[in-house]
C-alpha cells in the first residue's frame, strides 16, 4: 500500500512540474494575486495627512487627478507654476515612506524624473517631471536606464530608500521650453498623484468605468485633496484647473 501511495505522490509530482513547464499560468496564480495576497500592510496612521509637497504660493492652477488631459487618462494630478521658472520651485517629501521605484527620460533634450513612494501602511505616492533632482535623488536616478525615446516605464530601487518628510527632492521642476509663449516658452509644473493600496476606490466599483480602465493604478487613485490640511484643500479649490478641456472634472474629487 505504502508503495502504491509513493508512486502515486511521484507521478503526481512530475504532472505538476510537466504542467509548470508547458503552461505555467494556468498552474500557478499571476504572480500580482500572489503579491496581494502575501502583502501585510501596517495600520495606517488616522488622520493620514501629507504635508504639501510644494509652495502652495508659487500654484497657479491645479492638475486635477481622475480625468482626461491631453488624449490620455490621467489617475495623478500635480500642479502648473506659470509665474515661476523650472528652478524656482522646491519639492520635498510629504510624509515619510520609501523610495521603490522610478525613471528617467528625455523631453525635447532635458531629462525628466519620476520616482515613487510606499509608506508600510499601503500608502503610496509620486512626483512626476521632476527637472533637477538633490545629491541623494541625483544617486538614486543614476542607476535607471536611460532610454532613446520617451519611455517613462519605472525602475525598482532595491533595496528601498527611506526619506523623511520636508526632505528635499527636487530643486527644479518641468521644462524649459515647451511652455506658453507668455511665459518665454518655460513649463513649470510638476506630477503628484497618491494611491490607497489598502482597497481600490470607488470609481473603480462602476463595472462600465471598471471596463474602460485597465491599468491597477487607476482603481487606487485617490484625490489627495482629501488628504492634505483643511486651509490648504481650500487654496487648491480655489484655484483654477490647468486643464481647459477636463477641467475640474474628477472621477476621484467629489
Amino acid at each position: 500500500m505504502r508503495k502504491v501511495l509513493a508512486f502515486v505522490l511521484i507521478a503526481f509530482v512530475i504532472f505538476l512540474i510537466a504542467a509548470i513547464i508547458r503552461d505555467p499560468e494556468k498552474v500557478l496564480p499571476p504572480a500580482s494575486v500572489i503579491n496581494r495576497l502575501t502583502n501585510s500592510y501596517e495600520t495606517c496612521p488616522e488622520p493620514f495627512i501629507f504635508k504639501l509637497p510644494i509652495d502652495m504660493s508659487r500654484v497657479t492652477s491645479i492638475l486635477y487627478p481622475g480625468q482626461k488631459r491631453g488624449g490620455n487618462y490621467k489617475p495623478h494630478g500635480g500642479f502648473r507654476f506659470d509665474k515661476s521658472r523650472p528652478d524656482e520651485i522646491q519639492v520635498i517629501a510629504p510624509y515619510d515612506a520609501e523610495v521603490i521605484a522610478g525613471a528617467r527620460y528625455p523631453v525635447n533634450g532635458e531629462i525628466q524624473y519620476t520616482f515613487d513612494f510606499a509608506h508600510p501602511c499601503g500608502i503610496r505616492y509620486r512626483f512626476g517631471h521632476l527637472l533637477t533632482l538633490s545629491p541623494k535623488f541625483q544617486a538614486i536616478a543614476e542607476k535607471f536606464p536611460m532610454p532613446k525615446g520617451l519611455d517613462s516605464r519605472t525602475t525598482e530601487v532595491y533595496p528601498s530608500i527611506k526619506v523623511k518628510q520636508g526632505e528635499i527632492i527636487a530643486t527644479a521642476v518641468g521644462l524649459n521650453s515647451g511652455g506658453p509663449e507668455v511665459f518665454g516658452g518655460l513649463n513649470t509644473f510638476v506630477d503628484w498623484g497618491v494611491y490607497d493600496y489598502r482597497q481600490k476606490n470607488e470609481a473603480s466599483k462602476n463595472p462600465t468605468w471598471a471596463a474602460n480602465h485597465n491599468y491597477e493604478i487607476e482603481s487606487y487613485a485617490v484625490c489627495w485633496f482629501d488628504w492634505i490640511p483643511t486651509e490648504d484643500r481650500a487654496k487648491v479649490l480655489s484655484l483654477p484647473s490647468s486643464d481647459s478641456g477636463s477641467g475640474k472634472e474628477s472621477d476621484y474629487c467629489r
